[in-house]
């Protein structure tokens, strides 16, 4: 009798099966697709999203698997359910039947419900936790059959907090005390450290700022510039000033409808002032101020809630209980702003005389807009007026709140949302530990991943709401013993739990981009720390901004602001900086939840050849020698990974020095460009204009209109009878036009082509690079001395742009006398003005003098710090 109930109490067990993790991800991503919340979607009348529809003729009989028309379905040899994809394994349809036969309980989404604080967990190891984020841990690994790995030692766990809270090496007065008395004590007090640096804030907005969609211009085809960096900077500062997490939700969302709201409040609204401005011509305002609504909306959802409402704009959600409706009623809190699709971006707040940036204002009362839904998400297909609302499955909001921006900014954050909180504190786990507790940060709706550790993502969301405080979650975090762990990796651990879900060891993962590059230039002691104000442009590949319709250029910055952290990089929408677009940057353009990260050739190739990181190495190894002039080499790899190499490694750094030096010595001429990087690099340090453009004084050229013989365009060609007049040669039919009052025409030209010669004298030691600035609304032919040097068809760029010759054009020039020869074509009708204006720039000569013995010597040492700042460990946050 005994044995009997024993084997019937497992048979019961056996029979248990968990809706959340076993059912719900089966139901949702293979059945309600067709047979969910998507009214007009819905196929056969069939709805299994909810039990009372789908316990309705026979679909499931709870308790009978074998009767449940499901079944059958799912199961049927020729024409099985879902009539596309692979049919269901055999695991998942016996997941479905013990779910039938044990009564087909249907369980709110675990997101959906209110988080709840969770008794600590009782564990075995009781010493090893350092608060309570170890319990959860390790009651998991204990299940699991793991065990924690131990601690890092103090130097690498060191540099991972610092790279982890401030995103670069930690200065060295905060460091040395900590590594000469490594404690629990010395740790903590090194950790409040680093959370008080200003660097703290510049690290962790940019986090921000990924969901932010933040570009410092409109994007679409002309991708103009715009002055949106104040809100950057307002980013930056209330991370620093550690702003409670709901008072950073209010005032981004509505901080312009404050009763007392400031000017900092109104800055902070640029948050969805970040969304694309098209002012391509003929394009409809309203369309794209709809898009940018929708963005609004769906940013919102991915940002605050994890979810994808922009899936709704069309129908009813097919896998989230989110309406079609529901959609445009959340549409309705945003859709009463001033702003339109205009390329003048207002409505703006002037800071000062020279500074205007983007803001939100709410219209007035008497202007305020009906809200529609869009007939399958088309703004010219209006259908029912809805007012302004939350979604049903979610809490209301207050019965007192104001329904605009405001009282939606407050019902994000309020207490009672199930969302809010879990979703901020898994995205700062994520970025401490590799990967959330919920891996799909973006989505923690039904087709998301489940959460690791549930118990942990409630407790840790209960806790941050007391507060909001997001530097002690922080600290929370990297205080705890599941973060401080090891990151070294065993064949059996790798086996068992190869992406660390379950922590038994601590992360290992790529520094992200802009990290990579502060690292390297923070090593090499060229790290500016100057903060805020306009975004700056380092070194960057020329030709990158080749953009049509748009004459605007890269211009490297001067001094320090070369060398400033990356979050202060112009960021161009269509054209990414091109280092940290390889590293998986995103462009701005839309909402970036989290960073997928990509391993490709191009990532070496950029930290090994890329000027940038070129640079760092010269002047990292420079520092090294005046460091530490008998060992060069243990210095560049202290700098850089904050430890002294281990014997083999100092084998090695010897031995990658003896060879690089001997292969120098034998070209002095590369050790000296390699000793005296910087130099050879910033051609901008050595411009020279060789033809004035209008801008300044310019000079005349021959010119006629008329067709010209054959070989007019070679330099010995005898080009006195044609007329003489300085540029810019144009005509408008309306001379006040603002083309026109743009640089005013010296010389006519008002007919279909012009055909231009101008002389040109280089002396001896010849400069090279050579471009041609030019403005123009014509397409052009350019001739250097016969040679084609330039065939241009693009005539709509604004303003001077600057032109590279081609590699022909290049080696046509030589010393003494030149000509550039120009045929220049109106493009449009005979209403529209023709311009045309030209100059010639080009980069003097390096003077680098005789190479000498020290050259070979800093050059080979350079060598090595590349190669230490390209090291595995290097790169990598471990």
């Amino acid at each position: 009798m005994r044995l009997w109930m024993m084997m019937m109490c497992a048979a019961s067990l056996g029979a248990q099966v968990n809706f959340q993790a076993e059912v719900r991800p089966i139901l949702a991503k293979r059945c309600w697709a067709c047979h969910g919340p998507d009214e007009n979607g819905r196929q056969a009348g069939v709805r299994l999203d909810v039990r009372e529809a789908a316990v309705k003729n026979n679909l499931i009989v709870p308790g009978d698997s074998a009767k449940s028309r499901i079944v059958a379905r799912v199961t049927h040899p020729t024409r099985p359910m879902p009539p596309s994809g692979p049919r269901l394994t055999e695991a998942e349809v016996d997941a479905l039947k013990r779910w039938i036969d044990s009564g087909a309980k249907y369980e709110e989404h675990w997101a959906y419900r209110k988080p709840e604080r969770r008794n600590l967990p009782a564990v075995k190891d009781e010493a090893w936790g350092r608060n309570a984020i170890d319990a959860f841990v390790l009651a998991k690994l204990e299940e699991k059959g793991l065990r924690p790995s131990g601690p890092a030692d103090a130097a690498t766990l060191a540099r991972r907090v610092a790279l982890d809270l401030t995103g670069m090496p930690p200065e060295a007065a905060v460091l040395e005390p900590y590594l000469r008395s490594p404690g629990a004590e010395a740790y903590e007090k090194y950790v409040d450290a680093l959370l008080a640096s200003p660097r703290f804030g510049e690290r962790w907005a940019k986090v921000w700022l990924d969901l932010a969609r933040y570009a410092d211009t409109q994007g679409y085809e002309k991708d103009n510039r715009r002055v949106i960096w104040p809100y950057r900077d307002w980013v930056i500062r209330a991370f620093n000033e550690n702003l409670p997490f709901d008072q950073f939700t209010v005032q981004q969302i509505a901080g312009d409808l404050l009763a007392e709201g400031t000017v900092e409040d109104l800055v902070a609204t640029g948050f969805h002032r970040n969304t694309m401005t098209n002012t391509e011509g003929g394009t409809d305002d309203e369309e794209f101020r709809d898009l940018a609504v929708r963005d609004r909306v769906a940013t919102t959802g991915q940002v605050w809630m994890g979810q994808t409402w922009g899936c709704a704009q069309c129908h009813t959600h097919k896998y989230d209980p989110l309406s079609h409706k529901e959609f445009y009623q959340l549409y309705a809190f945003l859709n009463q702003t001033e702003d339109n699709d205009h390329a003048s971006d207002r409505p703006l707040l002037r800071l000062n005389k020279e500074v205007s940036t983007l803001v939100m204002r709410e219209l007035a009362a008497g202007k305020q807009r009906k809200t529609r839904i869009f007939e399958r998400g088309n703004f010219l297909t209006p259908g029912e007026e809805v007012e302004a609302g939350t979604p049903a499955f979610l809490p209301g909001l207050d019965k007192d709140a104001p329904r605009n921006r405001l009282g939606f900014a407050q019902w994000l954050v309020s207490r009672e949302n199930p969302l809010t909180a879990r979703v901020t504190v898994n995205r700062y786990w994520s970025r401490l530990m590799g990967r959330g507790i919920v891996e799909t940060e973006e989505d923690f709706g039904t087709q998301g991943a489940l959460p690791t550790h549930p118990e942990l993502l409630d407790w840790l969301a209960v806790e941050f709401e007391q507060k909001w405080d997001t530097k002690g979650l922080l600290r929370l975090i990297v205080t705890s013993a599941t973060y401080q762990q090891a990151s070294a990796v065993t064949p059996d651990l790798l086996a068992r739990d190869p992406q660390n879900q379950w922590y038994a060891r601590g992360a290992r993962f790529r520094l992200d981009a802009e990290v990579v590059r502060d690292q390297a230039l923070a090593a090499a002691g060229l790290l500016s720390t100057k903060m805020y104000g306009p975004p700056v442009m380092p070194w960057q590949p020329e030709g990158v901004w080749q953009v049509v319709y748009n004459g605007d250029a890269w211009r490297t910055s001067q001094g320090e602001d070369r060398y400033r952290r990356a979050i202060y990089t112009f960021m161009r929408r269509t054209s990414s900086y091109p280092a940290m677009m390889n590293f998986d940057a995103p462009t701005g353009e839309t909402c970036t939840v989290r960073r997928i990260r990509t391993n490709t050739p191009l990532q070496a190739l950029t930290t090994l050849n890329d000027p940038v990181f070129m640079e760092a190495a010269q002047k990292l190894a420079a520092g090294a020698m005046t460091e530490s002039p008998r060992d060069p080499g243990r210095a560049i790899f202290r700098r850089v990974l904050l430890r002294e190499p281990n014997k083999l490694e100092q084998q090695r750094l010897a031995l990658l020095y003896r060879q690089a030096e001997a292969e120098l010595r034998a070209k002095p001429g590369n050790a000296q460009k390699l000793a005296r990087f910087d130099e050879v690099l910033y051609k901008e340090d050595r411009p020279v204009t060789l033809l004035p453009d209008a801008r300044t004084k310019p000079r005349e050229w021959r010119y006629q209109t008329a067709e010209p013989v054959a070989g007019w365009e070679k330099a010995d060609f005898d080009d006195t009878p044609w007329k003489a007049g300085p540029g810019y040669f144009g005509y408008f039919e309306k001379p006040d036009s603002a083309a026109a009052l743009a640089t005013p025409a010296r010389t006519r030209w008002d007919t279909e082509s012009i055909y231009l010669r101008i002389a040109v004298d280089l002396p001896e030691k010849m400069p090279s690079g050579f471009q041609m600035p030019i403005r123009t609304n014509c397409s052009h032919e350019i001739w250097v001395n016969g040679v084609p040097a330039l065939t241009n068809v693009v005539y709509e760029r604004a303003g001077h742009y600057e032109y590279e010759l081609t590699a022909e054009g290049q080696k046509a020039f030589r010393p003494g006398r030149n000509v550039i020869a120009v045929k220049a074509t109106r493009n449009n009708g005979t209403n529209v003005g023709q311009v045309f204006d030209a100059g010639l720039v080009a980069v003097a000569p390096l003077e680098l003098g005789k190479p000498v013995r020290p050259d070979v010597v800093r050059a080979a040492w350079a060598v090595v710090a590349n190669t230490v700042l390209n090291l595995d460990e290097s790169l990598m946050r471990r």
